[in-house]
């Protein structure tokens, strides 16, 4: 079948649309809030039309039929309880009746006089979403939802604003179901206050097409989902602060929102020179990010969050609302400036049987960037059986670099001294999008799915750069026996085209009566295509004379597809339900040099088990096992066959002989959480295995201290790697303790001189944290962190080498209160570093300290006086492995300076409104609901809630 007809075929699906016209079943479950199941409760439905009731019996069940004319209003009411209401306008796609799963009712404090009902159910897990009543995660007035979510366990928030969650990083954020700002995450935490907060969802996300058919495979993404209380959904609250402080250090910015039910409009803006971010284009999907933030909030926000010194310019614009009862539109726009000036200095060994080379290197630099994205997102709700969405986007970026600095290499015998300096500027557009369309027949649990997608992405980049090298020779009594001096001057051009285009296509049918046994066959088409054009030219460094250089030179096309074909059986019960199938993929990969007479051409198939288990122990009880694979293409620099020698002493070529790699994954994800005794349990235990892995194969010149790398491909990497937390909260959440580790074995192959080498590198990184929060008295966290890593290098000719590195961080967070007026904030971390190489050893002891004051009606104005990094040791040191190559590494960081800022915040809601809003919270991360996130099954309100 064309793509073409393909593309069409929704259209076609469309006329044959049937209304079924039998009576709409209504089921579902009552509970209270800890988690008893409620009989006798009553049940009544109604439409203008027909009015119905029914009782629920002894397990809390219920069921009851309407003519199908909507709106349906449904009341669930229970002496001592507040009545539930819900208003539903469709039928949720994909089924032909409304479930009302793990209805909540809440005590109805008005009837039990004398008595104070304090109890909050803290933590739902409903399979793939663990929810977080964000009541009972108190925080101060007008503080931001970040602070809310470092008080709940399983999450976890970096110095930076990152955000994990079960030990996974979440890369994109939702609010009340829709992308906000793009899905950038700290956008939204850092902005949002918490006291309108519902509930926020983590939510473990297997894509659109999974929210609509139930059938989940593949590697989800954690996303977060934050909920706005239904009366806070029409109000408009907003945040602008002004900050100046000593060495020129400044910042600005303003937040405002306006929500009116569906319709939301927020804009954000800021400038600062505190190294504070708002937007982040390197990540989410299609330009979201888990990075960012701005210098709003009631704490320290500045402190040298990045590395380097930063001034950044950020603004952008975010809408949603409804075009009648069908459509949705969800659309942002997003600026970001940024300009990075960082000295940074390194230690590298390469640490090898034959050839030990160590090199210390000092750098600094200098980037301007400018990115420009806009995304969106429509969905069409025809009917019940008919959904429709398209997600276009658009991003530009522009970059320009300055970078000098020094380098030493030492090898026995062989020495070399490099001054070197390089400017470049570049651009890169990119656009695309996503079309989506759901149908569902007449017969319950039978659905296609139909999906196209397009990318196209641009890059053009044009580098000078100048290399002085000033190479050494000794003999073995260490007499200088030769020395030579070698200036190279370059001028490179690089351009890069890449179209990517995929189809899909899924069919799902029940296969027995019950519809809890459903069969789906599926079929996915991926092409990517890429040009790629490589201009250098030599320059005369005296007469700045430019000659091709004809051999480095080069155009390259290549083109990557696959098939991947794939039949699912998937079964729900009450207690567990379950994926298996089995996928077959066969992948092309052709390219060709332009004008060189080299060409690549590989074919492989692929046979792919699938696998997803879940077990449901209790409520918040459950286990989760997943197996998949995948495969993934080499990029065009490691299959050029040219060599790019614009590092004389780091020449590299591509293998245009390469092969894709084919990755296979096993999961295992554990939940529990008891409400009653509110702890928190969870691990996550990971194995990775690839073949025809690409690795790096470096080969050192016989003498001096240059090395060329290539690529092949090699099986034998594999990758273990789990983590594990409990919390454990006393005397109703005042004190709370944190119990946590992270591991990771990893077995990696590189080549070096032909001879290969199986690194294995160990992790291991215990932690605990205790949390006092005495509600405006005091809230403070003292955290202990340790992480041991050894690199062992073992090659198959013989000889091992054993490296360790330890580090150990001490901190103190908190703020005390006194009053409502007085906030005395700190933030001291220590660390240190044992078995870091050359010249990065370092222990830097971080002291921030912040005295706040607010003033008039409701603590609405701050002015707030911060001191950061007392010291002046504020630095970025790490340590990263590349196969046998252990780099130990120091960045600038913004260290001590000294912020006054003025802060004013407005908040005004006027309630919820008619009511009339359906699907508030699940809408668009589930169209039809389900047990997916957003916290429905098909509708909002107040009963939405598990």
């Amino acid at each position: 079948m064309s793509a073409t007809k393909l593309l069409i075929l929704p259209f076609l699906l469309l006329s044959l649309t049937l209304f079924a016209q039998k009576k709409v079943d209504i089921t579902g479950i009552a509970i209270d809030s800890a988690g008893t199941k409620l009989s006798g409760a009553t049940i009544k439905a109604m439409n203008a039309k027909d009015s119905v009731f029914a009782f629920t019996d002894k397990d809390g069940k219920f069921a009851l039929s309407i003519t199908p004319l909507f709106p349906v209003d449904i009341t669930i009411s229970l002496v001592g309880y507040i009545p539930y209401t819900k208003r539903v306008n469709t039928i949720p796609i994909g089924t032909d009746g409304i479930r009302l799963d793990s209805v909540l009712m809440e005590t109805d404090v008005a009837l039990l006089p004398g008595v104070e009902v304090t109890s909050v159910q803290p933590i739902v897990v409903k399979e793939d979403t663990i929810e977080y009543n964000a009541r009972a995660y108190k925080v101060e007035e007008g503080a931001p939802v970040e602070d809310a979510i470092k008080k709940m366990p399983g999450l976890e928030v970096g110095k930076d604003g990152a955000i994990t969650a079960q030990g996974k990083p979440v890369s994109r954020v939702r609010v009340n179901g829709k992308d906000f700002f793009g899905g950038d995450v700290q956008t939204a935490t850092k902005n949002l206050p918490a006291d309108i907060i519902e509930n926020i969802q983590i939510i473990d996300d297997y894509g659109d097409e999974a929210n609509l058919t139930g059938i989940k495979t593949g590697e989800p993404e954690k996303i977060i989902n934050i909920n706005i209380q239904k009366n806070k959904n029409r109000g408009f609250f907003g945040n602008a602060s002004a900050s100046a402080g000593d060495k020129g250090r400044f910042g600005s910015g303003i937040s405002a929102n306006l929500f009116r039910d569906e319709t939301q409009i927020n804009f954000l803006g800021s400038v600062n020179n505190t190294n504070a971010d708002l937007f982040n284009f390197n990540g989410g999907g299609r330009g979201g990010g888990n990075r960012g933030g701005n210098n709003f909030g009631n704490e320290s926000r500045g402190g040298g969050g990045g590395n380097g010194i930063t001034l950044s310019q950020s603004a952008g614009l975010n809408y949603r609302s409804n075009i009648g009862k069908k459509v949705t539109i969800n659309g942002s726009y997003s600026f970001s400036a940024r300009h990075l000036n960082a000295e940074s200095s390194s230690y590298r060994q390469d640490l090898n049987p034959s050839n030990v080379i160590t090199t210390n290197s000092q750098n600094r630099s200098h980037n301007s960037s400018y990115n420009h994205r806009i995304t969106a997102d429509i969905e069409y709700r025809m009917d019940s059986a008919n959904y429709f969405k398209f997600t276009p986007y658009l991003s530009l970026s522009n970059s320009s670099s300055e970078s000098a600095g020094t380098s030493q290499i030492r090898r026995t015998l062989y020495h070399t001294d490099n001054i070197f300096q390089s400017s470049g500027n570049s651009t890169a557009p990119n656009g695309g999008g996503n079309i989506m369309y759901h149908h569902a027949f007449r017969k319950k649990g039978r659905s296609i799915n139909i999906s196209t997608g397009v990318n196209i992405s641009y890059s053009e980049q044009n580098r000078e750069s100048l290399n002085d090298y000033h190479n050494i020779d000794y003999d073995s009594s260490g007499n200088i026996i030769r020395q030579m001096d070698t200036l190279q001057s370059q001028r490179i051009f690089t351009e890069n085209k890449n179209t990517t285009t995929n189809i899909n296509l899924s069919y799902n049918e029940p296969v027995n009566k019950r519809k809890t046994m459903f069969l789906e066959l599926s079929y996915r088409w991926n092409q990517s295509n890429t040009e790629n054009v490589r201009e250098v030219d030599d320059i005369d460094p005296f007469t700045n004379e430019a000659t091709t250089n004809i051999a480095q030179t080069n155009y390259f096309d290549y083109k990557f597809t696959t098939h991947r074909a794939g039949i699912n059986f998937k079964g729900r019960e009450t207690k567990y339900n379950y994926t298996v199938g089995l996928v077959v993929q066969p992948s092309i990969l052709t390219g060709q040099s332009v004008g060189k007479d080299i060409a690549t051409s590989y074919k492989n198939l692929n046979w792919i088990p699938t696998a997803r288990f879940v077990y449901n122990f209790a409520r918040s009880h459950s286990l989760t096992v997943t197996y998949d694979g995948s495969s993934r293409e080499p990029g065009f620099n490691q299959l050029q066959p040219v060599y790019d020698s614009s590092n004389l002493n780091n020449v590299s070529v591509g293998n245009p002989n390469l092969q894709a790699e084919f990755t296979s994954r096993f999961g295992l994800n554990y939940n529990k959480f008891d409400n009653k005794a509110g702890t928190s349990l969870f691990a996550n235990l990971n194995f990775d295995q690839t073949q025809d892995k690409i690795v790096s194969s470096r080969v050192n010149n016989k003498v001096g201290t240059g090395r060329t790398t290539s690529y092949i491909n090699t099986n034998g990497f594999y990758n273990l790697g789990g983590n594990a937390g409990y919390t454990k909260p006393f005397n109703n959440r005042k004190y709370s303790v944190t119990l946590g580790v992270n591991g990771n074995f990893s077995n990696n192959i590189t080549f070096v001189d032909g001879m290969r080498n199986n690194g294995n590198t160990w992790r291991l990184s215990p932690r605990t944290s205790f949390r006092l929060d005495l509600e405006g008295i005091i809230d403070v966290a003292a955290n202990v962190s340790y992480s041991f890593q050894q690199i062992i290098t073992r090659y198959d000719t013989g000889g091992k080498r054993v490296s360790d590195n330890e580090t150990l961080q001490l901190g103190l967070s908190g703020k005390n209160y006194i009053k409502k007026q007085w906030i005395f904030g700190y933030d001291v971390s220590k660390m240190m570093n044992f078995g870091l190489q050359g010249n990065v050893n370092a222990n830097p002891l971080i002291i921030n300290l912040s005295a706040e004051y607010r003033f008039l009606k409701r603590q609405m104005a701050a002015i707030r006086f911060q001191a950061f990094d007392l010291l002046n040791e504020n630095a970025d040191i790490r340590r990263t492995i590349n196969g046998d190559i252990t780099t130990d590494s120091r960045t600038n960081r913004l260290a001590r300076y000294f912020l006054l800022t003025l802060n004013f915040r407005i908040q005004k809601f006027t309630g919820s409104g008619n009511g009339n809003n359906p699907g508030r919270r699940g809408e668009g991360m589930r169209p039809g609901g389900g047990n997916r996130g957003g916290g429905g099954n098909s509708g909002g309100g107040r009963g939405n809630r598990p």
